[in-house]
């Protein structure tokens, strides 16, 4: 009876350093994992940062207004308001438009 109880002792002794084993095994791929996913992370989140400063370089009214000037663009003159409460009597008429066929 206690060589039994010893072989089953031994055995889950065993048992439990080979899943200890496998556990830590386990751990440190996930934890492998987790830190590239954090390097890439990382990298992504500087990209949109650069990306940001980049938008925000590129629409400066001073750049935009001598490209849209080249385009034939101009600020908005007071004759192209249009009165809400006037409704549609203001609005020109369809054929009028050219962007009334779109």
């Amino acid at each position: 009876m206690h060589r039994t109880v010893t072989w089953l002792l031994i055995s889950a002794t065993l048992a439990a350093a080979f899943a200890l084993y496998a556990l830590k095994y386990d751990t440190r791929r996930l934890e492998a994992r987790v830190q590239r996913q954090e390097r890439a992370l990382e990298r992504v989140e500087s990209d949109v940062q650069v990306l940001l400063a980049e938008r925000a370089h590129l629409a400066r009214p001073e750049r935009i207004e001598p490209l849209a000037r080249m385009l034939g663009l101009a600020p908005i003159t007071a004759g192209q308001y249009l009165r809400a409460e006037a409704g549609e009597q203001n609005e020109p008429a369809a054929a009028a438009r050219p962007d009334a066929g779109r």
